[in-house]
């Protein structure tokens, strides 16, 4: 069971489905020694949590990781004019109060 599961309910969903799909719901839910609301939370929730994970996890393939390492493992260069502009618009904007950088 997902510690979401085991977690003070405190929340309530209602939704109305059909009828059939409740059945087979209620099926997979006994094929797994489940109560039906067990079955739905489980299930919502790792579909919930592959959700998230594709928003915020970047995969690569091994050539894609190979060039991000050569990059990450080449010298550093000198930052050209629009990097320079870009440092000194940064700072400007802090030193004004019209950016503020919190830790």
């Amino acid at each position: 069971m997902h510690k979401q599961a085991e977690a003070i309910k405190d929340a309530r969903v209602d939704m109305r489905i059909p009828q059939a799909l409740k059945d087979v719901w209620q099926h997979a839910a006994v094929m797994r020694g489940n109560s039906l609301s067990d079955y739905i939370i489980n299930a919502v929730s790792d579909s919930a949590m592959r959700d998230v994970e594709q928003q915020y996890v970047i995969h690569l393939t091994v050539r894609d990781q190979m060039t991000l390492l050569d990059a990450l493992n080449a010298p550093a260069r000198e930052p050209n004019e629009s990097m320079k502009k870009a440092a000194a618009n940064y700072k400007k904007a802090i030193e004004e109060g019209k950016l503020i950088v919190r830790n």
